[in-house]
């Protein structure tokens, strides 16, 4: 097995981002077979989501945390002298819908995702932090053999 670990940066432009092209080009590029990605999200306002690719889906999807935890009503946690005054909200939302870490399965150079699946990075701080990364942990159990 081989381990090779990358840093995947991000420049967000809207609260989701599909990923999964990202990943699948690094497959390619590596020549990866078989193996694992593990990811992680080192932001704790961010965080990774397996989800349809419909757009009404993430609409409603954005729409349903809004309505479930909307800015202003938690006020305890404060960040003074930031861009981050009262955003328990964003904190919440994070959490809710999405998880810092995802394993994602590599067969025959190929993400195994459901059939209208995609993979997405969430964060609603993306105006204040648009550069973001994921770190990527490749675990590869075989290469595609070179053609000859």
């Amino acid at each position: 097995m081989q381990i090779i670990d990358k840093e995947i940066d991000l420049n967000l432009e809207k609260v989701l981002t599909s990923v999964k092209e990202i990943f699948q080009e690094l497959i390619s590029q590596e020549k990866i077979k078989d193996g694992n990605l593990v990811l992680w999200v080192p932001h704790e306002v961010s965080s990774l989501i397996q989800i349809g690719w419909e757009n009404g889906l993430t609409d409603d999807l954005i729409n349903f945390l809004q309505d479930l935890a909307p800015e202003g009503k938690w006020t305890k946690h404060d960040e003074p002298n930031t861009p981050f005054r009262y955003n328990f909200f964003e904190h919440i939302r994070t959490k809710l819908i999405g998880t810092v870490s995802m394993t994602l399965i590599v067969k025959d150079g190929q993400l195994i995702l459901g059939k209208y699946q995609d993979l997405y990075f969430y964060s609603p701080v993306y105006k204040a932090i648009p550069q973001q990364k994921i770190f990527c942990r490749m675990l590869i159990f075989s290469k595609k053999k070179q053609a000859v």
